[in-house]
Parts: C-alpha cells; sequence; structure tokens
C-alpha cells in the first residue's frame, strides 16, 4: 500500500490597499498626522451611544484634485484611515493519509472585516512547497491524483475545485462587511499510480481593500 500524506500551512496576510495616488502623511517615530484642515473652530459632541465632531467654516468641502502622483480630497476628515481584520480558525491543514477510494478533505474559515465601503477582495498571495498535481477539470475525484481547494460562504468567488496558486482570487465583496466568513476546503485524491510521498506547502491568504 502507497502511502501518502498531505500536509499545509496558512498564512494570513492583511493589506489596507489605498488608490494608487500617493497622500501627504506627516509623521515622526511616534506619531502620524494623514489628514490636516484649516477652520475657524469646532467641537466633539457626544450621547450614551454616538459621537458627532464637527468643525466650522471650513472652505472648500467635497470633491478632489488629483495628479498622476498625488490625490487632495477635501472636506473634514474626508482620509479617514480604513480598517481591515483577516482571521482564520486553524492555520494548519492535515489530509493525513491519501487513499484511491474517497476525496480526503480539511477545512479553514477565514472572516473578514473591512469599513471601507469599496469592500475586500480574499485572495491565494503565494504558494510554496510540493503537492500532488493540480486538479484541472473543476472536481477533485476518487481514484485520479488531483488536489485543490473549493470555496463556499456569501462572497465566495468560484464554485468548483480550483488549483491553488498565487493570485486566485477566493473571496471578495463592493460592500463593507463585518466577519464575513469564507470556507476554505482543501481537497486531494490519488491514483494507483501515485508515488509514496509525504507533501507540504505554505499558503499565504492575503486581504485587501477594493480600490
Amino acid at each position: 500500500m502507497r502511502k501518502i500524506s498531505l500536509f499545509a500551512i496558512i498564512i494570513l496576510l492583511g493589506a489596507v490597499a489605498f488608490p494608487s495616488a500617493s497622500f501627504g502623511v506627516m509623521s515622526s517615530t511616534n506619531y502620524t498626522i494623514f489628514a490636516d484642515s484649516i477652520d475657524a473652530g469646532g467641537v466633539l459632541s457626544t450621547s450614551g451611544t454616538y459621537s458627532l465632531e464637527d468643525t466650522i467654516g471650513e472652505t472648500p468641502t467635497g470633491g478632489s484634485v488629483t495628479s498622476s502622483v498625488y490625490e487632495v480630497l477635501a472636506g473634514y476628515q474626508a482620509m479617514d484611515w480604513s480598517v481591515l481584520v483577516l482571521d482564520v480558525d486553524t492555520n494548519t491543514i492535515n489530509l493525513g493519509t491519501l487513499s484511491t477510494s474517497a476525496v480526503t478533505t480539511s477545512s479553514a474559515t477565514l472572516s473578514v472585516t473591512v469599513d471601507a465601503s469599496s469592500g475586500y477582495v480574499l485572495s491565494v498571495g503565494s504558494v510554496s512547497g510540493t503537492s500532488l498535481t493540480a486538479v484541472a477539470d473543476g472536481a477533485v475525484s476518487a481514484g485520479t491524483e488531483e488536489y485543490g481547494i473549493a470555496v463556499s460562504g456569501i462572497d465566495a468567488a468560484f464554485a468548483d475545485d480550483q488549483a491553488i496558486t498565487a493570485g486566485l482570487n477566493v473571496s471578495s465583496s463592493s460592500t463593507l462587511v463585518t466577519y464575513a466568513e469564507t470556507v476554505v476546503t482543501f481537497k486531494a485524491a490519488i491514483s494507483s499510480a501515485s508515488a509514496a510521498a509525504s507533501l507540504s506547502q505554505s499558503i499565504t491568504f492575503s486581504a485587501s481593500t477594493s480600490i
């Protein structure tokens, strides 16, 4: 009996992707002023649930001015930071010893929270290590040497089985989300001709705000 095992390590990478234009951020070793405003005054008003920070006498407001390198957004707090959080319920996937009679599966749940109105994109950032033959027909099948992933969730990017390649879009949304879950299911199968081996991969998943 040929013994073939497959083990994968999941690495997460989160990034807030701003438009390609540059922003004039003022910073020192300990502090950052990412935007400023010229006005005549203002006040922070609060209640038990809400807070409102306003300004007086600011001109101009609204709109933007751009060039090939820079972008100026007019208006108080027009350049608020975006928040992006990427979580995973496990960072290891162990498919164990594979069989010619069945497809072996194991899953990880990735969740994304982003307050950017443009949404997010979750994708495979990089892949290294060794694996079985990548699935090419849309389905990992018992008795055939194939390896890939399936994804599920409201933002899932595809419905079939796909090869794990750098840049593969896993899920995305065009609006802000809170704990949007995508289940990534790793699938592997072998044939009677598959050579005995112990295989492992390191896979990075990357999330960024949509532009």
